[in-house]
């Protein structure tokens, strides 16, 4: 099926960009009165947890993947395992170097 969201930049657009949002939204309902974001992640980091907030935040990847997927949008299924992929490199980089 034909569609102009049916690309391999949109599923890598929306693969970055979705565990980003993620990761807002863990901070804003879970710490937003204690610390401010910036600090929030400069702790992640001290503590080592920057990898566990990047694992948890490319799940959503999932569910957008598994509706481009029935949705026929083949390319932009393709860009959303691009992007997670690259996600996952940076987690395993975060885990071995913190």
């Amino acid at each position: 099926m034909n569609c102009k969201c049916n690309k391999l930049f949109i599923g890598m657009l929306i693969g970055v960009l979705l565990p980003i949002i993620m990761s807002f939204a863990l901070y804003y309902f879970l710490y937003r009165g204690e610390l401010g974001f910036l600090p929030f992640l400069h702790q992640m980091v001290q503590i080592g947890s920057i990898g566990k907030l990047l694992s948890i935040s490319v799940l959503p990847n999932l569910v957008v993947f598994l509706i481009a997927i029935n949705k026929e949008r083949l390319l932009a299924a393709r860009g959303i395992v691009t992007s997670t992929i690259i996600y996952a490199i940076i987690v395993i980089a975060f885990r071995l170097l913190v």
